[in-house]
């Protein structure tokens, strides 16, 4: 049932490794809200506080978020659902659920690029993310990003300009419009694609989302191009994600003298294409 699939993904003091191991070796989240505290013993990971977590049986809050997405109408994948991005279950710490708002794409049968940046981009390096964001769904790809303001935005609205559907990776709850000035976007995206987050509705855009929202972008793409990204960026936390996972990294390559293409020319060094 899906409210069990809630209640595994929102147990605190489980990492997301566990809880994939957990449905790996239960086959059923079902199965593991009715083990006792005994079976987990066998499990990699898990700490005594997750332990702890798991003997937690109570379904309120699970049947709350079932609520809110019922309210929002949003969809829910879970990690056995069929629609599940392959490439993303092949990473070390997939999410188990996905809150999604639109239509899902054709994950596996089609290249998705996740294009990500700075969001104080140059005029250079939005123009850039534009035109390549276009080029790529003029090519049969989609444009995977994470929908904050600059880079990632421009390349969104370059792929939804050439009339094929782009994915919006959130840290945030899928009602949750962040960066506020994004409505437009969103409900672009919503209309031609669609946004994704492991987050339940209503979570609030907290800054510690979004590095663990990064290895979704990656884990979903066939590739990632960087755009422009200063020395401290988390489009080059993506980037390492994507090398870790086996992804090409593709950089654009920009001027020396602006810092915020320092990042982006250092992973050319590096061997990014």
């Amino acid at each position: 049932m899906l409210v069990h699939w809630i209640w595994l993904s929102t147990r605190p003091h489980v990492s997301d490794r566990a809880k994939v191991e957990l449905v790996r070796q239960f086959q059923d989240p079902e199965a593991i809200y009715f083990a006792d505290a005994d079976s987990f013993t066998h499990i990699d990971g898990l700490t005594e506080e997750g332990k702890t977590a798991l003997s937690d049986k109570n379904l309120a809050a699970a049947e709350k978020i079932l609520r809110d997405c019922q309210k929002e109408n949003l969809g829910i994948l879970t990690y056995q659902d069929a629609a599940y991005p392959a490439r993303l279950k092949n990473i070390s710490d997939p999410p188990l659920v996905f809150y999604y708002k639109g239509r899902l794409p054709d994950f596996d049968g089609s290249p998705l690029i996740g294009v990500v940046g700075t969001r104080k981009a140059s005029a250079y390096g939005m123009n850039a993310a534009k035109k390549l964001g276009y080029q790529i769904a003029r090519c049969g790809g989609i444009v995977v990003s994470g929908m904050a303001y600059g880079i990632d935005g421009m390349a969104t609205r370059g792929a939804l300009t050439a009339g094929t559907p782009a994915v919006g990776i959130l840290g945030c709850g899928a009602d949750v419009v962040y960066p506020a000035k994004n409505r437009g976007l969103y409900e672009q995206v919503t209309q031609q694609g669609c946004l994704i987050t492991e987050f339940p509705p209503g979570t609030p855009p907290y800054r510690w989302n979004f590095p663990k929202r990064n290895r979704i972008i990656s884990g979903v793409s066939c590739g990632v191009l960087v755009v422009e990204a200063p020395e401290k960026s988390g489009a080059l936390i993506t980037a390492r994600q994507a090398a870790e996972q086996g992804r090409d990294v593709f950089v654009v390559p920009g001027n020396i003298d602006i810092p915020g293409f320092v990042g982006s020319n250092r992973l050319l060094r590096d061997g990014a294409i």
